[in-house]
């Protein structure tokens, strides 16, 4: 579950942090777009390795590492059943390529995720003319992902308490032992969604249609930069992915 951390907000002082949450987002999109058109190594390894300078001015590169520590094991399995059962001529390059995408867009929305503020997103969603209870539930919902994995981590140290053995076996075992995990997950998920529902009920929550805020976003230089930055690599990208041929070094593949 610690790849869940690239969800959950770190609150730090850095220029990255001060940005506005919808030029934050018009780059993650910007930056996953970029990852989504290629399927080659070098030009995934470009897009991914521009991330890295932004996670590093966020001083978010230590909860970062430890996320994509606990992806390893989704990529590993990619790598080895796409390798295995893919059709194309090159299955160990497409394998790579798609890892290497994976990890892409997993770093451009941590970015956004890891620097922005629940109540910002939704202050963020509502100023852009999203309806409020949408723009709730997105807040919500980026609250709860990292509230999610800590309820996982005590229910996985309680069956381990009881005996209960879930990093032993071969890899069939280890997946039914995921069981005694998942089943109180969903229960304690049940419960608190309850909990949450009536809380809001009682607080009188969509009673009245005209709501005020005490704060709103303003954008500065900073955001401008960024959004226009984001908007000129998204229009080149689509560019050069439509008509520029892409020279032979970029479309170079591993031999196997």
């Amino acid at each position: 579950m610690s790849f869940l951390e690239i969800f959950q907000y770190t609150r730090k002082d850095s220029i990255i942090h001060r940005l506005d949450p919808r030029s934050k987002m018009l780059f993650s999109v910007a930056a996953a777009a970029a990852s989504l058109m290629f399927l080659n190594i070098i030009p995934l390894l470009i897009a991914f390795l521009c991330l890295i300078p932004i996670i590093a001015a966020a001083k978010s590169m230590k909860r970062w590492l430890r996320s994509m520590k606990g992806l390893s094991v989704l990529l590993v399995f990619i790598m080895v059943f796409n390798t295995l059962l893919s059709p194309v001529p090159n299955p160990f390059s497409h394998s790579v390529a798609l890892t290497i995408r994976l990890v892409a867009l997993m770093t451009s929305f941590s970015i956004f995720f890891l620097t922005v503020h629940p109540d910002q997103l939704s202050q963020a969603l509502i100023q852009m003319h999203i309806k409020f209870e949408f723009a709730f539930a997105m807040s919500m919902a980026m609250r709860y992902v990292p509230t999610l994995a800590q309820e996982a981590y005590s229910i996985m140290d309680a069956q381990k308490a009881r005996g209960v053995e879930l990093d032993k076996g071969n890899p069939i075992r280890r997946i039914r032992n995921i069981i005694p995990i998942i089943v109180p997950l969903i229960i304690v998920s049940i419960r608190r969604a309850l909990s949450i529902a009536e809380s809001m009920e009682s607080r009188g929550f969509g009673a009245c249609e005209k709501r005020t805020y005490m704060d709103r976003l303003s954008f500065h230089k900073g955001d401008w930069v960024v959004m226009s930055v984001s908007i000129v690599v998204l229009v080149l990208v689509v560019y050069v992915r439509l008509f520029v041929a892409l020279p032979e070094w970029m479309l170079w593949s591993l031999p196997l």
